[in-house]
């Protein structure tokens, strides 16, 4: 019995041992965290782990729609240069409902493929469904012999049989662990309506003798043609340089307008849209448009940047709407129409 209770009572001592430097561990570990990240540190290290990162707009959901779009692009290309009797080319993209279709006897010339929109409309787990708009140039069936004629009209009639149409077709495209298959046969869509035009913020013309002006014209000559030094038109953080090589042997200013009525006596900063006529060895070319930003530092103006688009008035305003011709005055507007490849925000799996 007494053997027995000095086991026990030994036994008893290891674990308190034990368990007394496992907590001194513990107690070692917080005190870092404290020092290092405060409390926030201590949570966080009793804390579950965190969520897996959504996909939302990461470069793989971006390269998944561009795959779709690849896709689709080949799919509908391939499908409507296809002629009757290879039904089996399609059994590539597509499935039973390939061998259900009815292919024209004589091929169509396709040409200038683009991809004009792609949406991702479901996700489930490692699968994604997307809507690709394709566009495509499609030239009419050459004409049979039978039908051929002599003179102008049979040259009216090659013309008109050979004349190209852009046509947009939308299909609906799986992505299941890196493998595509469209989900049906492509459908013929309305091309994208016109848009509306915006009030831009450039309300005041310049007049060549006005301080933007002169700044301005002497900025897009040199920077189009060479001559001369473009540091001395621009600040020093613009980081522009003269295209080279040279475009264009000259430029002539059409227009200068800004959203400074005074055209640089009043204010140090402006917008200014610059319309210019440049000329190549070869003749005129045709009118270029450039937006900037000008600064005026120590009573020089300068232009501190080429912009991407023109300045607009804030907020939108709607000009003309070719889709609403009995829009008038210009109105405030938050949603403007577009027709560009767009590529929306994913929703997390």
């Amino acid at each position: 019995m007494v053997g027995r209770s000095t086991d026990s009572g030994d036994e008893l001592l290891r674990r308190m041992v034990a368990r007394r430097r496992r907590d001194n561990v513990i107690v070692a570990v917080l005190a870092v965290l404290a020092v290092l990240g405060g409390g926030h540190a201590i949570l966080d290290f009793f804390a579950s782990d965190p969520p897996p990162p959504s996909d939302s707009a990461t470069p793989a959901t971006i390269g998944r729609a561009q795959l779709a779009g690849s896709f689709a692009q080949q799919f509908i290309v391939t499908y409507l240069s296809s002629v009757a009797g290879q039904q089996d080319r399609l059994g590539e993209y597509v499935g039973a409902s390939a061998q259900q279709i009815t292919l024209p006897s004589t091929a169509r010339q396709v040409s200038d493929p683009a991809v004009v929109y792609v949406s991702r409309v479901g996700s489930f787990d490692t699968l994604e469904v997307w809507s690709v708009t394709v566009s495509v140039k499609v030239g009419k069936s050459a004409p049979t012999a039978s039908s051929s004629t002599t003179g102008t009209s049979a040259t009216n009639s090659s013309s008109s049989a050979n004349a190209e149409v852009r046509q947009f077709y939308r299909v609906g495209v799986s992505v299941l662990n890196g493998r595509l298959r469209a989900l049906a046969l492509p459908a013929l869509v309305e091309p994208p309506s016109r848009g509306a035009d915006l009030a831009q913020a450039y309300s005041s013309p310049c007049t060549a003798d006005t301080p933007l002006a002169q700044v301005a014209s002497g900025f897009l000559t040199t920077y189009l043609t060479g001559n001369g030094d473009v540091g001395r038109y621009i600040t020093l953080d613009a980081g522009i340089a003269a295209l080279k090589p040279a475009p264009f042997s000259a430029v002539e200013t059409v227009a200068v307008t800004s959203d400074d009525n005074s055209c640089g006596t009043a204010r140090s900063s402006a917008q200014v849209l610059v319309t210019v006529n440049p000329k190549a060895d070869g003749g005129a070319a045709a009118t270029l448009a450039y937006p900037l930003t000008m600064v005026r530092d120590g009573g020089q103006w300068q232009v501190q940047s080429v912009d991407s688009v023109p300045a607009m008035t804030n907020p939108p305003a709607v000009i003309a709407d070719q889709q609403n011709p009995r829009a008038g005055a210009p109105s405030s507007t938050t949603s403007v129409p577009s027709t560009t490849v767009q590529i929306p925000r994913a929703t997390q799996n």
